[in-house]
This record gives structure tokens, C-alpha cells and sequence, in this order.
């Protein structure tokens, strides 16, 4: 149950880190009938090259990778092995809440500051199990990327995110730690502990590594023979009919 303070979390976006941008970008797409993709240019003056897919109406893959071997997410990837799931973009109508939140909770915070006219606000990943972006939009029906046009995909194989899985040393602790900055009751079975954010589902689940470790995505019908999985950039993707 979502309490007033948090108001309503969507989860937007979902980034994965990559060691070749382009490769990764060229996998995701023609796995998934996907068009080319957008950069914002606000991640270059950080180090960071990056490029956003729109899958469906409502939700972006983002792919981001190390302009230089300083950049965190280099550190990061080299340090793990290789890519993974990096970060989580999720809309709320306003973050004051739940940065106070996150600070009572002694989460720390990597940035917090204006980005298009909305505050944004981004929670440490050794805090809460990998990035997490919290964005600043009080309309849940608008996002950031609403007004940059893309190609229209010719034949696309999957149409939204659904879930994802965060994994963690400690699933249990984290989705308890989660839901008390987003001010939302842990769902899910003993053992396998959720949380909702929109009509989107963040996993908890055991891992050595933390990061996000899988998502789940819709088939656009006339593609069931697609289900399945597929792992790309370290991250497993699992397709499944809506």
C-alpha cells in the first residue's frame, strides 16, 4: 500500500551497463525488433556514453558504458566482470519525502539537482543494491523523453517491462530497507519479497553481485514463439505473454 508521503512510484527506466555500447545496443535492438535509440547529453560531462531504446509507450531501456576508464561505470563493470543490470529510473510526484526517507534510513545520496526542470536525485548503490534515480514529475501520465521522436518499430517483439530483479546478499533486508523509503508494503511470498511500483514489480532475490540481475518483458502477440530467455550484457531477459 502506497502511504501519502511516498504518494505513487512508477519505475520509468531501467539502465544496464555495458562494456560495448555499441554492440549491446545492436543486440538489444534486433533481439527485440527495437528501433535506434537517443543520447542525452547531459551523462557525456560525467563520463558516461549512453544510449535510450523506447520500448512500448511507457518504458526505456537505457545501455551506458565508460567513456574513459575512470568513469564509475567502468570501475563498476571491471570490477564485476562484466555488465550487468546498473540502475533504476523511477518517477515520483515529489522526492523531498522520500530522500528524508532514504537519509533516515542512512542511504546516502550521490546527486541531487535540476535536470530538465525536474530535481533529481540519485540513492547510492551500496545502499540500496544499485543505482536508484528518483525523478521529480507530478504528472504520472508525462515523462522526460515523452517529446523526442523515434522511428517506429517495423515489427516489434515485446511491447513493456514488467518486473525486474534486484539481487542482494540479503533479499529480505533490502526489500524491507526499500520499502520504508518508498513508504510501500513488501508483497510477495516468504522468501521471494516484492515490491510494486506502478503496474511494475521490483524483485528481491540472492546474489553475490549486487545489481539487477533480470527483467521481465511483454511478447506483442503474434510473437509467443519468442518466449523465453536470453541473457545480454549480463542481464536475462525473460519474455513471456502479458
Amino acid at each position: 500500500m502506497t502511504t501519502d508521503a511516498a504518494g505513487w512510484a512508477i519505475l520509468r527506466q531501467t539502465v544496464i551497463g555495458a562494456e560495448n555500447i555499441e554492440a549491446t545496443s545492436k543486440e538489444l535492438r534486433e533481439t527485440f525488433g527495437l528501433s535506434e535509440g537517443f543520447a542525452d547529453p547531459i551523462l557525456e560531462e560525467i563520463g558516461l556514453a549512453d544510449e535510450t531504446i523506447r520500448v512500448g509507450p511507457q518504458t526505456h531501456l537505457e545501455i551506458v558504458a565508460g567513456l574513459h576508464d575512470r568513469a564509475s561505470i567502468s570501475q563498476w563493470i571491471a570490477k564485476g566482470g562484466g555488465g550487468g543490470g546498473y540502475a533504476l529510473s523511477i518517477q515520483v510526484p515529489d522526492a523531498a519525502p522520500l530522500v528524508a526517507a532514504a537519509q533516515a534510513e542512512g542511504v546516502r545520496l550521490v546527486a541531487d539537482q535540476e535536470v530538465y526542470g525536474h530535481r533529481i536525485v540519485q540513492l547510492h548503490p551500496k545502499d540500496m543494491g544499485l543505482l536508484v534515480e528518483l525523478d521529480e514529475i507530478d504528472d504520472p501520465g508525462v515523462w522526460f523523453w515523452d517529446d523526442i521522436e523515434t522511428a517506429t518499430p517495423a515489427d516489434p517483439v515485446i511491447d513493456d517491462v514488467v518486473a525486474v530483479d534486484v539481487a542482494s546478499t540479503d533479499p529480505a533486508a533490502q526489500a524491507a530497507r526499500w520499502a520504508r523509503v518508498f513508504g510501500i508494503d513488501v508483497e510477495g511470498a516468504d522468501g521471494a519479497p516484492e515490491l510494486r511500483l506502478g503496474h511494475r514489480t521490483v524483485r528481491f532475490v540472492r546474489g553475490d553481485r549486487p545489481m539487477l540481475t533480470a527483467v521481465d518483458v511483454t511478447l506483442v502477440p503474434g510473437h509467443e514463439d519468442r518466449a523465453g530467455e536470453v541473457e545480454i550484457s549480463g542481464v536475462v531477459f525473460r519474455l513471456s505473454e502479458s
